[in-house]
Formats: structure tokens, C-alpha cells, sequence
């Protein structure tokens, strides 16, 4: 491990699960947040927190997504939130059993988390990744995932203010998942992130009645700046253009649009960064959720026609927070 006096370097893999488990178990020390997909992949031995996705994997056999520090790791438990923190970087994992009061779970889920980041000095979010069981499916006379926003909103303007708040909003995801969990993974950090929106979209928190009580409180991606770089996440992006969904019932075009989305969103960060951002093919990590397992070969085909390293993407089989939906994007970019 490096002395402790030198700048943390904040560090990304991902690959099989069996090599990087082994690599992690060598290293307990280093590692921030371990994302697992698609299988147990010795759990026991992996350190905590650990995101255990619980969607199933469609292209491959079990991945990992380590993200690691060259700074000595502190790790810790604050109630429902696993966490991890190199000084610079705070890493963590949230479960939470569900029941029949979602929006209130979701605001005491969401709660904690804001109340460790803030306890411990790391106030600002720069990614989060959300799996909510049922996403699409009703409860109480409204759409699970609408109960959710309102309780995420809740949370936030509780200790920041509705208006501050949305200054607080990173990039983010929420698709469906099995189980009766909502599972919650999070990076933040002491130094705020830049967030950014897509000049062809309706700002998700700016979204009209019609989609919900409470808007969705995310943008659709941040710019974290690092001791090793640029990190450059890309929130789940799909095929929405101003506020309204497009092409429903055709994967192909729905792909085509997202992907639309995804080059005009990564022009807006390379003029936020100043230097060249890539495009998806030089992502580090392409992530895919697809609502049907049966419209895999066609995506694979539109990924490999988007040039998409295999080795660098990741299919899971998971609804879509709009019902109407069948794919989305999501990535990271590590800028140097």
C-alpha cells in the first residue's frame, strides 16, 4: 500500500469475478466498494461494502466492479449503510427490506445514507445506483417507482432544502430488481462534483405532474474530480427526448435514441472538462439494463455496432423505471 501522506489515487476494474475476487482478498485494504454481479463469487471473502446486485446477468458468467484506493481504507457500519472512505473518496452499500409503506422506507433508506455522508464529512454524491423491487407495479393507486421519488425527495429536501437540494442531485439510476430489497450503492466525496444535464431533455427534476407527486432527483451525469483524474458518470439514459418517451415498442430505435442521448450528454462534459471525454467505446464500463432477455442478440448487435468492447459491457435483465421502456444505458469514463 502507498504512505499515507501521499494523494490518494482513486481506482476502477472490472472483469471476471474469480480473478478479481482473488485480487481483492489479496488487497482487503485498498478496496472502497465491490459490485458484484451475477453470482455469490465467494461473498464471504469479499470485504464490505459490497453492492450484491441482485439482477441476473445476461452476456456473461458473475463480474465484479472493484473500486479500490491506494490511501489507507477505513470501513464502517452506520445502521442499514455499509461504507468505506479513503479521506477524499466515501464508497458504500445500503439494504433495506420493504414493506408496505414505500415512500416512507425509501425517505428512512435514502435518510441514512445522507445523514453518514453528512456525519462524516463527505456531503457530496457523485454517483448512486438504485434496485427497487416491482418497479413498474402498483401500490396504493401509484406506480412503485413514483412512491419512491417521493420519498428520495423527501430525504434530500429534509436536511438540504427543496431548493438546495437540487444542487445536490449526482447521477444516478433506478431500475426494477427480484427480491424485497432495495439495494442502494453510492461514491461520494468531500469535494463537490459537477453535474451536468443534456440540453435535449427536461432536467429529471424539473419534470412535470404528470410523471409523479415528486419528481425524480437525479441529473443525468457528474463529473468527479479525483486525485488519479476525471471520472465521468453517466446516469441511466434511455430513450427520452424533453420529458417524453420515444420509439415504445421498438428496441432498435430505442437504442438509436438513447445512444443520441448518451453523445450529446458526453459533449456537454467535455465542455464542462475542458479536455476530451471519449466516446462510448472508450468508456470504462458500458452497463446495459434490457427489460426482455429475448431482445439480447439485437443489442449485443447494436452495441457491437456502437463499437462497444465486449469486455468493457454489461447486460442485465432488469425493468426499466418507465413502464414503457425496454433499455437503458448507463457508464463510466475515466478521463486521467
Amino acid at each position: 500500500m502507498s504512505d499515507a501522506a501521499a494523494p490518494a489515487l482513486l481506482t476502477f476494474r472490472f472483469g471476471p469475478a474469480d480473478r478479481l475476487a482473488a485480487e481483492v482478498a489479496a488487497r482487503p485494504d485498498e478496496t472502497l466498494l465491490v459490485v458484484r454481479y451475477g453470482g455469490a463469487a465467494g461473498d464471504a471473502a469479499l470485504p464490505a461494502p459490497l453492492l450484491a446486485v441482485p439482477n441476473p446477468r445476461l452476456d456473461a458468467g458473475a463480474g465484479l466492479e472493484i473500486w479500490a484506493s491506494t490511501a489507507p481504507v477505513e470501513r464502517g457500519r452506520s445502521g442499514a449503510v455499509a461504507w468505506a472512505e479513503d479521506g477524499s473518496v466515501l464508497a458504500g452499500a445500503v439494504r433495506w427490506r420493504l414493506g408496505d409503506d414505500l415512500a416512507g422506507e425509501t425517505r428512512d433508506h435514502f435518510g441514512e445514507l445522507l445523514d453518514l455522508l453528512i456525519a462524516r464529512g463527505y456531503p457530496h454524491l457523485y454517483r448512486v445506483w438504485n434496485y427497487l423491487p416491482g418497479i413498474n407495479a402498483e401500490q396504493g393507486g401509484l406506480e412503485r417507482y413514483r412512491l419512491f421519488n417521493v420519498g428520495r425527495a423527501r430525504a434530500f429536501e429534509e436536511r438540504f432544502g427543496e431548493d438546495a437540494a437540487i444542487a445536490r442531485y449526482s447521477a444516478s439510476s433506478a431500475v426494477g430488481a427480484p427480491g424485497d430489497e432495495l439495494v442502494t450503492g453510492f461514491l461520494a466525496g468531500r469535494a463537490p462534483g459537477r453535474h451536468l444535464e443534456n440540453p435535449r431533455q427536461v432536467p429529471a427534476f424539473r419534470y412535470p405532474a404528470l410523471y409523479g407527486p415528486k419528481s425524480p432527483s437525479f441529473c443525468r451525469g457528474t463529473l468527479a474530480e479525483t486525485a488519479e483524474g476525471t471520472v465521468f458518470f453517466l446516469s441511466g439514459t434511455a430513450s427520452i427526448v424533453g420529458h417524453r418517451s420515444r420509439w415504445m415498442g421498438d428496441v432498435g430505435a430505442q437504442f438509436d435514441e438513447t445512444l443520441a442521448n448518451v453523445e450529446v450528454l458526453s459533449a456537454e462534459a467535455e465542455r464542462a472538462h475542458g479536455r476530451p471525454i471519449g466516446k462510448l467505446p472508450e468508456f470504462a464500463l458500458v452497463k446495459t439494463y434490457l427489460r426482455d432477455a429475448e431482445d439480447l442478440s439485437l443489442v449485443q448487435t447494436a452495441l457491437a455496432r456502437a463499437g462497444v468492447p465486449p469486455e468493457r459491457s454489461l447486460l442485465l435483465e432488469a425493468e426499466i423505471c418507465r413502464a414503457e421502456l425496454d433499455l437503458e444505458l448507463e457508464g463510466i469514463a475515466l478521463l486521467g
